[in-house]
C-alpha cells in the first residue's frame, strides 16, 4: 500500500512534465521498490531510501525546466519557469536566484521600454516639424530619423542583454542543480 501511495504521490506532482517522459522517469522508482522486495525491505523501507517524493518531484521539476530551457535557446519565458522550480527547492534559491533575477528582469524591461518610448518618439518629431514651430518640417525628419535610429540601436542592446540574461541564468541553473545532485549523494 505504501508503494501505491508514494508512486502515485509523485505522480501526481509530476503533472508538469508530459506523460511519455514521466512514465520514464517513474520507471527508476518503481524499479527501487521491486529490487526492494526482491531483497527482503518492507515497502516503508524503499520509500524511505528514495526520501520525501515532494522534493523529488521538485527536484526532476527542476531538471525538466532546465532543459527545456535550453531546448528553446535560452528564452526568457522557459528560463523564468526554471527559475521558479529552483525556487520550490528551498530559502536559498528563494533569495540567491529568484531575488536577482526579478532584478535583472525589471532592468530589461524598462530599457525595453525606452526604447520603444524612444523609437516612437520619432513620430513626435515629425509632428512637431510638420504642424510645430520649433523646427522645419526638413529638421523634423532628420530629429525622427535619429530617434528612430537610437531606439533601433536600444532595442538591439535590450535584445543582446535579455538572451546574455537567460544563458547566465540557465547556467547558474544547471551549476544549482549539478550541486544539489552531488551534495543528495
Amino acid at each position: 500500500m505504501i508503494r501505491e501511495q508514494y508512486l502515485r504521490q509523485l505522480w501526481e506532482l509530476l503533472t508538469p512534465i508530459p506523460e511519455r517522459l514521466r512514465r520514464d522517469l517513474m520507471f527508476d522508482y518503481e524499479e527501487h521498490f521491486r529490487q526492494a522486495a526482491e531483497h527482503g525491505k518492507s515497502e516503508e523501507e524503499a520509500a524511505h531510501e528514495l526520501g520525501d517524493p515532494r522534493m523529488i518531484a521538485k527536484e526532476m521539476l527542476l531538471g525538466y525546466r532546465v532543459e527545456q530551457a535550453e531546448i528553446r535557446n535560452g528564452g526568457i519565458t522557459h528560463v523564468s519557469r526554471a527559475v521558479f522550480a529552483a525556487v520550490s527547492l528551498g530559502f536559498f534559491n528563494l533569495v540567491f536566484v529568484l531575488g536577482p533575477f526579478i532584478g535583472l528582469l525589471g532592468i530589461l524591461l524598462a530599457l525595453w521600454a525606452t526604447s520603444i518610448a524612444v523609437g516612437l518618439s520619432s513620430l513626435a518629431a515629425i509632428y512637431e516639424g510638420v504642424f510645430g514651430d520649433a523646427w522645419s518640417s526638413t529638421q523634423g525628419i532628420f530629429v525622427a530619423i535619429a530617434l528612430l535610429a537610437v531606439g533601433m540601436l536600444l532595442g538591439a542592446l535590450s535584445h543582446w542583454l535579455t538572451r546574455a540574461v537567460s544563458r547566465v541564468t540557465l547556467k547558474y541553473l544547471k551549476f544549482n542543480f549539478r550541486m544539489m545532485r552531488v551534495k543528495k549523494q
